[in-house]
């Protein structure tokens, strides 16, 4: 398959074409069986790389920071999902079976797209589908597969602004009888803070389903912790905030009942990614960049 064949492989046919055309994508069947063989086997970047329980799909859709300045709006069913800027990612569990699923901009405030675009996509159970913005013509979005997925999402940050409405997004349940090979995610805190009680709630939420996952799982031997501050501030404060921030999620791993033994802690001070960023605090760049990075088995 060609690089242009392989790009515009869109799932389901595509979900929508770009702001300004209205027209409903014409529906063409997605090849499941190719799918999943080109993309079965890298670990998910961001994303537990335990397989997902037979009952639900997993979906990670991203936004290249090279394709566009529009905030890009996701719909899930008919309901309002979150909004993705470029550099950014949203990971979503479903039942398994058919969704209809919609991404569109420049539709605010009407938010009209989610009701005239889109298309209804079957999803099959225990698999994860990997779908960007798209690079070519106008559909904005398109399947991809795992391998390149996975190559672009290495720098890319979780939407931690997601206000879900869509109904059909689950918590992701993960097998407990996979070879968990790598798995990441990451825990925000507020400004200038490095406390549970500062943490972000989304957070909070996320921390807890990984702490049951890892618990059922059985297979995770080594958990790495690395802690980040943005650049606000003196160089040796934000230092000790990147490792309070750590020891804190470390803290709470153990009180849950996690093995000490098989944690390690450090703290990696001002993040790369607040480099450049402005002095104000609620900037994007300056709240992705408090955080802590939750690696597992990655020793």
């Amino acid at each position: 398959m060609n690089n242009f064949a392989k790009y515009t492989l869109i799932l389901c046919g595509a979900f929508i074409y770009s702001a300004g055309v209205q027209a409903r994508a014409n529906a063409q069947e997605l090849n499941y069986e190719q799918l999943d063989n080109a993309t079965r086997t890298a670990a998910e970047p961001y994303v537990s790389s335990l397989a997902i329980v037979p009952e639900q799909s997993q979906l990670v859709y991203y936004y290249p920071r090279e394709t566009s300045a529009e905030p890009l709006n996701i719909y899930i069913d008919k309901q309002f999902h979150t909004a993705l800027l470029p550099g950014e990612f949203t990971t979503v569990c479903m039942k398994a079976g058919s969704h209809f699923l919609n991404a569109a901009m420049n539709d605010a405030p009407l938010y009209r797209q989610k009701e005239t675009g889109g298309l209804n996509a079957p999803f099959e159970g225990g698999k994860t589908y990997f779908v960007r913005i798209a690079k070519y013509q106008e559909l904005v979005s398109e399947s991809v597969y795992r391998d390149e997925a996975e190559k672009e999402l290495q720098d890319m940050q979780r939407n931690n602004r997601i206000i879900n409405r869509a109904s059909a997004v689950e918590s992701c349940r993960y097998s407990a009888n996979s070879n968990a090979e790598l798995a990441k995610l990451s825990v925000m805190f507020k400004f200038a803070g490095s406390s549970y009680a500062q943490m972000e709630n989304d957070s909070k939420v996320r921390l807890r389903e990984l702490i049951n996952t890892i618990k059922s799982a059985n297979t995770v031997n080594a958990i790495r912790l690395i802690g980040h501050a943005d650049g606000i501030g003196k160089d040796g404060r934000n230092q000790r905030l990147s490792e309070a921030r750590a020891e804190t999620v470390r803290r709470t791993l153990i009180n849950s009942g996690i093995d000490s033994a098989i944690i390690t802690v450090q703290g990696d001070g001002v993040d790369p990614v607040a480099i450049g960023c402005s002095a104000q605090p609620d900037d994007m760049c300056n709240k992705q960049s408090r955080r802590v990075d939750i690696i597992i088995n990655d020793k």
